[in-house]
C-alpha cells in the first residue's frame, strides 16, 4: 500500500472513529434515537429515568456544605436478578428505550466477596480501602465493606417460619407456581427438628395448609407444597395479616420468627397500594416478626416496587427466584443468611475529613439515604444483615492536593436480633491502599451499572473496561463469570448496534 492511500485510509478510519463515538454518546449509550430530544433533557435534568419516573442520582457534594454521609444496609439482590432476565431478551439500547434500571446497590451485593470476618463479639466487621476510580482520573475510589459473622444453622436459636404462598391465577405460568414449589422444596432440606412451620396460601381467600410442624416432618411439609394450584384474584392483604396472626400463634420469645412471602406482588383484591402495603408491615414489624419476600415471575412493571418496599418496611430481604439454580443460591447455598438475622437496623455513618476531601458522591443507596440525626435515632428503621452476609458501598472522593491519609472514618450502629436498643460500632482501623482483586471486581460492577443507567455520572465509564476487569477478577466464581458473560453481551450487541447505524450513514469501516 503506497504512503498516501495509507495516509488516506488512517484519515478515513480516524472520521469514522469520531462518528461512531458520537453516535454512542446519543444513541446507544442514552437508549434512545437522535430525534428524542425529550428524553434526552429528561436525562439531563432528572438523572437517571426508572418505571416509576425519575430516580435521582445521590448528587456529587462538597465536604465545605456537608462532611457527613449517612445511610442504611441493603442487602436485597432483586433488582440485578431482574436486570438479568431482562437484558437477556433485549440490547442495551432497548432495555434503557424501556427505562428499566439496575439498583446499583443490589448489584454489589448479590456477590459474594473475600472481605474480613467479626472476631470479637460484634457481629459484623468493617474495612475501608482507597484506589483509583477508573472512570474518573480526578477522584479516587472509597470501598467500605461490611462482613456479617458466620453460623451453624443447627447451633442456633429454635425457629418459627410461615411459608406465606401466592396461589392466584396470576403464579400459573412455570417460572412463578412450579418453581416456587421446587425451589420451595430444596429450602426443606436445610430445616430440623429445631424449626417449626406453617403454611399460609392465599388467592381469591385465604387458607391455612399446614401449621406447627416440626422442620424434620419434611414428607408432610413437601405434600403440602406439592397440593399448590394456581386459581383466583389475589387478596395480599388478607393473606399478610393471617400469616403474621399464625407466626404469633407460634412466637417463640428469644427464638428466630420469620415469614417467608413468596409471590409475583400482584395484588389485586383489598388494600394493594405501595402505601398500603407500606403500613401493613410498618405496623406488624413491632411484634418482633420478620418478613422476607421471595419474589417469582417479579417485572419492572409490576411487583418490584411492592414488594422491595414490604422487605425494606418489614425487617427482611428482598430475592427475586428466576430459575432453579437461583432457587438453590438464595434457599440452600445462602440459607443461614435469608433466614438468621444476625444484626438489624444496621445503619453506616462516614464522616469525611474537610481538610483531605473536596467532595464526595454515594453510589447507589438513593432509596436507603437517612438524615444525620437518623443514624443515633433507634425508631428510625435500617436493614438487617444476616449470617455471613455482606455490604459493599462505594463513594466517588476528589481529594485536596496532597491529601495521603485521614480521608474518613466510619461509624455503625446496629441491634442485635432480639434487642431495641444500638450498639455502636467504630472502625478505628487504617484506611488500606492495598487494592484486592474484590476492590477490582466491585469497581467493575459499579462502572457497568453508571453505563448500564446511563448515569451522568458516568464519565469515562466504558462496557470494555467492565467486561475486562470483572473478567481478570472472576476468580473462577460462577456467578461473577455469569456477569462477565452478561456484559460480553451487551457490549457485543452495542457493537452490531454501532456497525448497523454506521451502515445506515454510509460509512465504511
Amino acid at each position: 500500500m503506497s504512503l498516501k492511500k495509507k495516509t488516506n485510509r488512517n484519515r478515513r478510519l480516524f472520521i469514522n472513529f469520531i462518528l461512531i463515538n458520537a453516535i454512542l454518546s446519543t444513541s446507544f449509550l442514552f437508549g434512545c434515537n437522535n430525534s428524542d430530544s425529550s428524553y434526552l433533557a429528561m436525562q439531563d435534568t432528572n438523572g437517571i429515568v426508572g418505571i416509576e419516573g425519575a430516580l435521582i442520582e445521590n448528587p456529587i457534594i462538597k465536604t465545605a456544605d456537608e462532611n457527613t454521609s449517612t445511610f442504611s444496609i441493603d442487602i436485597d439482590t432483586a433488582s440485578y436478578v431482574n436486570f438479568r432476565k431482562y437484558i437477556s431478551q433485549m440490547s442495551l439500547s432497548q432495555f434503557q428505550e424501556n427505562r428499566y434500571t439496575i439498583r446499583t446497590e443490589e448489584a454489589l451485593n448479590y456477590f459474594e466477596y473475600n472481605y474480613q470476618k467479626p472476631t470479637g463479639e460484634d457481629p459484623i466487621a468493617v474495612t475501608t480501602t482507597v484506589g483509583d476510580c477508573s472512570w474518573n482520573q480526578e477522584a479516587r475510589l472509597a470501598m467500605i465493606t461490611l462482613a456479617g459473622k458466620e453460623i451453624v444453622v443447627s447451633e442456633q436459636v429454635d425457629s418459627n417460619i410461615v411459608f406465606l404462598i401466592d396461589i392466584s391465577g396470576s403464579m400459573a405460568s412455570e417460572d412463578k407456581l412450579p418453581l416456587l414449589k421446587e425451589s420451595l422444596k430444596m429450602a426443606v432440606e436445610n430445616l430440623n427438628d429445631k424449626d417449626t412451620i406453617s403454611i399460609v396460601t392465599y388467592a381469591s381467600g385465604v387458607s391455612t395448609v399446614l401449621t406447627g410442624a416440626k422442620g424434620n416432618e419434611r414428607n408432610d411439609i413437601i405434600e403440602a407444597i406439592e397440593s399448590f394450584n394456581a386459581n383466583g384474584s389475589t387478596a395480599g392483604a388478607d393473606g399478610l395479616n393471617t400469616a403474621y396472626s399464625v407466626a404469633q400463634d407460634y412466637f417463640i420469645e428469644g427464638g428466630n420468627n420469620r415469614i417467608i412471602i413468596a409471590t409475583d406482588g400482584d395484588f389485586n383484591v383489598g388494600p394493594s397500594s405501595i402505601e398500603e402495603m407500606k403500613q401493613l408491615v410498618t405496623d406488624k414489624r413491632k411484634s418482633g416478626i420478620y418478613l422476607t419476600v421471595l419474589g417469582f415471575g417479579v417485572t419492572y412493571e409490576s411487583g418490584d416496587k411492592r414488594l422491595e418496599t414490604l422487605a425494606d418496611n418489614g425487617n427482611g430481604g428482598f430475592y427475586v427466584i428466576d430459575d432453579i439454580a437461583e432457587g438453590k443460591k438464595v434457599l440452600c447455598d445462602q440459607f443461614a443468611g435469608s433466614i438468621y438475622t444476625i444484626a438489624k437496623d444496621v445503619k453506616l455513618q462516614v464522616v469525611f475529613n474537610v481538610n483531605a476531601v473536596e467532595s464526595y458522591r454515594l453510589i447507589g443507596y438513593e432509596n436507603r439515604v437517612l438524615s444525620n440525626d437518623d443514624f443515633s435515632d433507634d425508631s428510625v428503621d435500617a436493614g438487617d444483615l444476616g449470617a455471613s452476609q455482606t455490604v459493599t458501598a462505594l463513594y466517588e472522593i476528589v481529594l485536596k492536593q496532597e491529601a495521603v491519609s485521614d480521608l474518613f472514618s466510619v461509624d455503625v450502629r446496629y441491634k442485635l436480633p432480639d434487642e431495641n436498643e444500638s450498639k455502636l460500632y467504630q472502625h478505628s482501623a487504617q484506611i488500606s491502599s492495598e487494592l484486592t482483586g474484590d476492590f477490582y471486581f466491585a469497581s467493575a460492577v459499579a462502572e457497568a451499572c453508571l453505563v448500564i443507567n446511563n448515569s451522568k455520572y458516568k464519565g469515562n465509564a466504558t462496557l470494555m473496561h467492565a467486561y475486562t476487569n470483572a473478567l481478570e477478577y472472576a476468580n473462577n466464581d460462577s456467578y461473577r463469570l455469569e456477569f462477565v458473560e452478561i456484559l460480553n453481551k451487551i457490549k457485543d450487541f452495542v457493537n452490531t448496534e454501532v456497525n448497523s447505524e454506521v451502515s445506515s450513514k454510509g460509512l465504511n469501516l
